[in-house]
């Protein structure tokens, strides 16, 4: 069974005669008739009537005829589907990301994306650091974001810092203040971060004045801590995702810090392969996001961390 001979037929009936349908196919009347021939030889039964000077279908030939015209639909579904592809709006992407920045910012950034991407299918899944960088060395995952502290096989990373800032409940006093200083943190309820990089800075740095915080609760998740500050609990040190996403609720404000407090993290892709191009483009939704929310970023070079990470 030849294409030719299904677009002969389907020809035919949308024209309903082979007069017409030769004009169309550009093709002889003769040359039609052949191929229409050819295709009843092969699937053993008529498609056509005829009844006097017109062809009509038969029962079969109707039957038919709606799987040739899914036929031709899913072909012009292929032509919409290559201009999508060239103009890399259709694919897959791959995303593994720590809880930080998929309870939050990651959503809205992927959101996006897809305005401009409608038909990419993506995987976006939540993992520890630790399970991120293990997709990603298994080559599988496309982009991941994660903490990431020692040199591994197979990964490449671009390290990003932008600084910590301090949410407080509008009912604070601290709420009136248009920055957050060190002092103005200790004797206050402080919700701390387990095995945190920033928590051990925040505590290296009080110890240093000789100051100290109500330490009274601890939380695994930036996100759990946002909450607790918008009840009223405390106040909290985070980064600036968490913190942007958390002031659009109304219970919340601000604040930068005086001091330097660096929050850090890592885009990893595979080593293996070339950067996927949806990742290329998904990064940059990522930036001009935080552009827009006035996090300000800076992006370290693409290294290799089969290489010895420099503390």
């Amino acid at each position: 069974m030849k294409l030719t001979q299904l677009n002969a037929f389907k020809a035919v009936v949308e024209c309903q005669t082979v007069t017409a349908a030769s004009e169309r196919l550009s093709l002889s009347q003769p040359a039609v008739s052949r191929l229409i021939s050819g295709l009843e030889q092969h699937i053993g039964f008529q498609l056509f009537q005829r009844k006097g000077n017109r062809l009509e279908l038969s029962c079969e030939g109707e039957a038919f005829y709606l799987e040739v015209a899914k036929v031709f639909d899913a072909v012009s579904g292929l032509s919409q589907s290559a201009n999508s592809i060239r103009s890399r709006h259709f694919g897959s992407l791959n995303i593994a990301a720590m809880p930080l920045l998929s309870n939050t910012f990651l959503p809205r950034t992927l959101a996006t994306f897809l305005k401009q991407s409608a038909k990419m299918k993506i995987g976006f899944k939540t993992y520890r650091s630790e399970e991120v960088v293990h997709r990603i060395q298994s080559q599988t995952t496309d982009i991941g974001f994660a903490f990431v502290d020692q040199h591994l096989a197979g990964v490449k990373a671009q390290k990003v810092e932008c600084e910590c800032v301090c949410l407080v409940p509008t009912t604070s006093p601290l709420a009136h203040r248009t920055v957050i200083d060190l002092y103005d943190i200790a004797d206050q309820v402080l919700i701390r971060h387990e095995r945190d990089t920033t928590q051990r800075r925040i505590d290296t740095l009080l110890r240093r004045y000789d100051l100290t915080t109500i330490e009274q609760i601890e939380v695994s998740l930036a996100s759990s801590a946002a909450v607790l500050v918008s009840e009223g609990v405390g106040i909290a040190i985070t980064d600036p995702f968490t913190a942007h996403m958390e002031v659009e609720h109304g219970k919340v404000v601000m604040r930068p810090l005086v001091f330097s407090l660096p929050f850090e993290f890592d885009i990893l892709y595979p080593a293996l392969k070339p950067i996927h191009r949806h990742a290329e483009q998904f990064i940059e939704h990522f930036m001009l996001l935080a552009d827009q929310m006035g996090i300000l970023l800076k992006i370290g070079p693409m290294r290799d961390l089969s290489e010895t990470i420099k503390a």
